[in-house]
C-alpha cells in the first residue's frame, strides 16, 4: 500500500466516523422523542477487486423487533377499545344508580309496590290513593329518563364514529404522502419509517388491521377480513350520520330501514362496501363504537322495554277460557274474543297422535299486512309456532286465515258474534284440540274486572298497551312513552272501583294488582340479553328488573377490569418495546468516545501520510 492509498484509506475512515459521531448526535438530541427509534451505522470494508480499500457505509439501520411491534399495535387495539367500552358502560350504570339507592331503578320499583300493598289495608284513604299515583308516576318518568339516556349515549357513540372515521381518513392520507416519499427515496430513509410506523399505529387504534412492507418500505393496510384500506391509494370510507337517534333507530343491511349511519368503503374505482355488514368492525375504538351503539345498548334499551312491557300488560291483561265444543264426530273449544286488541296472544295447544307431536301455538292479532308472516321469535317461547292473522274483517274473517295456516286438520270457524271455534277432524288417532285460551288486554277501566290499564303509552293517545305489532313492534322504545292512565290520574277512584257501583272500601281490585305485581311471572325476551333464546327468563317484575340493574354494575365493573387488565399488558408490551428501540444514552456516549477515538486514529494517518508527502516532495 502507498502512501497515497493509505491517505485514502484514512479518509473513508474519517467519513465513516464522522457519519457515525452524527448519528449519535441525532439518537442523543431524540432520545425523548415518542416514536423515535434508535439508529444504527452499518459499515463494511471497501473492497477494489479483492483488495481491502477502506470502509464504506451501508445503511443507517432502525433496530425493531417486527412481531413485538405487531404485539404491541394489537394490544393497543384492544385497548383502545376496551377504554371506549368501560366509559360508556360507566355511564349507563350512573344513569340506573347504585342497587338500593333511592334514586336507582330497584328502589323506585320496591317504593311503587310498597305503595300499592299499602293501599289494600286503606282503599278509602284518598291519600294512599294519590301516593300511589304518585309513585306510579315517578317509576314512569324514571323508564323514560333511562330511555332518554340510553339513547343520548347511543346518539354520542353515532357522533364519536362521525369523529373516528373522520381521523382514520386523516391518517390513512397522511401514510399514503408519506409512502410517496418513501418511493421518492433510494434507500428508506429510517426516520420516515418512523413516521410510516408511528400512522400505522394510529389506524390500529381504530380498527383491526393487517400489514404489509414492500422493499421501499412502502405500507400496504387491510381490514382484518382482507378489504383494502390503502394499496395504490387510500379507500375512502364514508359515515351518513344520523341525529335525533331513539330507540326506533336501528341498524340495518338494508338502507331503508336503518336508521343508524353505518361504514361504508370506497375505493378509487367506485366500488363500495359496506364494513358493518361485512362484520369487518369488531375491535379497536370503532369495532367498540359500532358494539355499543347496535348491541350494548340496544339490550339495554330493551331491558327498560321489558320493564315497561311487563308492568302494562300484568295490570291489563284478563285471561279468557274456553268451552268446549262439539260438532258431530269432531271437537274442541270455543272462545270468546270480544275486545281483541292488536298484539292480544291465542294460545293452542293440538296433537297429532300419529306421532305423537304436540304443538304449541301463539296466534297474534296483526292488522298490518306488511308485518307478516311472523317469525317464531315473536314471542320469548322457543317452542311454540307463531301465526299472526288480521282481525280487520272481524273474527270470521280471521277464521277463514286461520283455517289456511293450521291445516286441514283443523277446523276453524266463527259460529256466532266473536266466538272463534277451532275443532278437530273428527277422525280417530288423527288431530286433537288439547287446549284453547287466550289473553286479551282491558281498555276499560271500571266493569271489565279488576284488572286495569293503568299505564298506557303515551305516544298512542294514551290508549292501553296491548304489545301491538301494527306498524311495527309496540314494545320497541316503550319504555320512553310510559305513562300513568290519565282517567286514573284524574279520578284516583279508579283504583279501587272495578264496577260503577264498587264500594270506595272495596280492596279487591288493589289486593288483585298487587298479587299480580308480586307474584305474576312474565317470561321476558332473550333480546333484552338477559337470558337464552332456548331458554327465556321466567320471573317476577321486581325480580327482572333487580337483575337489570345488577347487570349495568356488573358490565360496567366487568369492564373496568378489562381495561385495568388490558392496560397492564398494553404497559408492558409497550415497555418492552420501548427499551428495544429506545436510545441508551450511557451507550451513546460510550460509543461517541470510540467514534472520537478512530476519528483521532485515522486523522493522525492522515497527518503522518500528509508529513511524509512533504518529505519526498523536498528530497
Amino acid at each position: 500500500m502507498g502512501i497515497t492509498q493509505a491517505l485514502n484509506t484514512a479518509v473513508t475512515g474519517l467519513n465513516v466516523a464522522e457519519t457515525g459521531i452524527e448519528l449519535i448526535a441525532r439518537n442523543l438530541a431524540n432520545a425523548e422523542t415518542p416514536g423515535y427509534t434508535r439508529k444504527t451505522l452499518s459499515q463494511s470494508v471497501a473492497l477494489r477487486g479483492s483488495e481491502a480499500t477502506g470502509v464504506t457505509v451501508d445503511a443507517i439501520l432502525r433496530d425493531v423487533d417486527s412481531f413485538l411491534q405487531t404485539q404491541v399495535r394489537n394490544s393497543n387495539s384492544v385497548l383502545s377499545g376496551l377504554e371506549v367500552k368501560e366509559q360508556f358502560l360507566t355511564r349507563v350504570d350512573q344513569l340506573f344508580g347504585t342497587p338500593g339507592n333511592s334514586n336507582a331503578l330497584d328502589t323506585i320499583f320496591n317504593d311503587f309496590s310498597a305503595s300499592l300493598q299499602t293501599l289494600i289495608t286503606a282503599p278509602e284513604d284518598t291519600v294512599r290513593r294519590e301516593d300511589l299515583i304518585g309513585k306510579a308516576q315517578t317509576l314512569s318518568q324514571q323508564l323514560r329518563t333511562l330511555t332518554e339516556g340510553v339513547q343520548d349515549l347511543r346518539q354520542l357513540a353515532e357522533d364519536s364514529l362521525f369523529s373516528a372515521v373522520n381521523d382514520l381518513n386523516d391518517s390513512l392520507n397522511q401514510l399514503d404522502e408519506l409512502n410517496d416519499q418513501l418511493a421518492a427515496e433510494a434507500n428508506s430513509p429510517p426516520d420516515l419509517l418512523d413516521q410510516r410506523d408511528r400512522f400505522i399505529g394510529e389506524i390500529g387504534q381504530y380498527l383491526e388491521i393487517t400489514t404489509q412492507i414492500d422493499s421501499l418500505g412502502r405500507a400496504t393496510v387491510f381490514t382484518k377480513t382482507g378489504e383494502s384500506l390503502l394499496q395504490a391509494s387510500p379507500t375512502v370510507l364514508e359515515f351518513d350520520q344520523k341525529g335525533d337517534i331513539n330507540a326506533t333507530a336501528l341498524y340495518s343491511t338494508t338502507d331503508a330501514d336503518r336508521g343508524v349511519g353505518t361504514i361504508v368503503l370506497r375505493t378509487a374505482s367506485g366500488l363500495t362496501i359496506d364494513l358493518l355488514a361485512s362484520d369487518s368492525l369488531d375491535s379497536g375504538r370503532i369495532g367498540e363504537l359500532v358494539n355499543l351503539r347496535d348491541t350494548v345498548l340496544v339490550e339495554t334499551q330493551a331491558q327498560l322495554d321489558e320493564i315497561a312491557h311487563s308492568l302494562a300488560l300484568t295490570f291489563s291483561n284478563k285471561s279468557v277460557t274456553s268451552t268446549a265444543a262439539v260438532v258431530g264426530a269432531q271437537t274442541g273449544f270455543d272462545i270468546d274474543l270480544t275486545g281483541i286488541q292488536s298484539g292480544d296472544v291465542i294460545s293452542l295447544t293440538a296433537t297429532v297422535n300419529a306421532g305423537p307431536t304436540t304443538t304449541n301455538y301463539s296466534i297474534i292479532r296483526v292488522d298490518d299486512a306488511t308485518q307478516l308472516p311472523l317469525s317464531n321469535d315473536v314471542t320469548p317461547d322457543p317452542n311454540d309456532v307463531v301465526i299472526g292473522v288480521s282481525f280487520a274483517a272481524g273474527v270470521g274473517g280471521a277464521a277463514t286465515t286461520l283455517n289456511t295456516a293450521l291445516g286441514t286438520s283443523i277446523t276453524v270457524s266463527n259460529p256466532s258474534g266473536n266466538v272463534l271455534r277451532i275443532i278437530d277432524d273428527g277422525a280417530t288417532n288423527a288431530t286433537d284440540i288439547d287446549a284453547l285460551s287466550a289473553v286479551l288486554t282491558t281498555t276499560a277501566t271500571q266493569d271489565d274486572g279488576t284488572q286495569v290499564p293503568l299505564f298506557t303509552d303515551v305516544t298512542s293517545l294514551a290508549l292501553p298497551y296491548s304489545n301491538s305489532l301494527d306498524g311495527g313492534s309496540q314494545k320497541l322504545g316503550f319504555a320512553g312513552r310510559i305513562e300513568v292512565n290519565p282517567n286514573i290520574v284524574n279520578d284516583n277512584e279508579l283504583l279501587v272501583r272495578s264496577t260503577a257501583t264498587s264500594s270506595i272500601g272495596d280492596p279487591d281490585r288493589p289486593a288483585e294488582l298487587y298479587q299480580r305485581l308480586s307474584e305474576n311471572l312474565f317470561t321476558f325476551s332473550p333480546s333484552s340479553g338477559i337470558g337464552q333464546t332456548d331458554g327465556p327468563v321466567s320471573t317476577t317484575i321486581a325480580e327482572f328488573t333487580q337483575r337489570v340493574v345488577n347487570l349495568q354494575t356488573s358490565q360496567a365493573e366487568i369492564a373496568q377490569r378489562e381495561f385495568q387488565s388490558q392496560s397492564l399488558v398494553t404497559s408492558s408490551l409497550n415497555d418492552r418495546y420501548s427499551q428495544s428501540v429506545s436510545v441508551d444514552v450511557n451507550q451513546e456516549l460510550t460509543l461517541l468516545i470510540t467514534l472520537q477515538n478512530s476519528f483521532s486514529a485515522n486523522a493522525r494517518v492522515i497527518t503522518v501520510a500528509s508529513e511524509l508527502l512533504d518529505t519526498l516532495l523536498r528530497a
